[in-house]
């Protein structure tokens, strides 16, 4: 009877040690997993940060772009219209020659 309960005692002391060293490699796996999720979410931050960095930089290279191709267009416009001033003067000194013309004809 007392081989019968040392031989119980020693296979719940057994049993004790696999429990024990099954709880050991659970915590091991969920350290490790813990750790796998920790780097998967700061690469997935790094990605994302890459990726706003890249978009914010293309969006200002574009909008760059569209003001100096509004600049140049406004430059263009303003040349446009100054060059047109020597023919608008001389239109409008015609213009001022035909009034004062007909002016003096009317009078005779």
């Amino acid at each position: 009877m007392k081989q019968i309960i040392e031989e119980v005692f020693e296979a719940e002391k057994k049993a004790n040690e696999i429990i024990k060293k099954a709880r050991e490699k659970a915590s091991e796996i969920r350290q490790a997993a813990e750790k796998d999720n920790l780097e998967k979410i700061a690469e997935a931050k790094q990605k994302a940060k890459d990726i706003i960095r890249n978009a914010v930089e293309n969006a200002q290279k574009e909008a760059e772009m569209i003001r100096q191709e509004e600049i140049k267009q406004a430059e263009n416009e303003k040349e446009s219209i100054l060059g047109n001033e020597t023919d608008l003067n001389n239109l409008v000194e015609n213009i001022c020659n035909i009034v004062i013309n007909t002016e003096e004809e009317r009078k005779y």
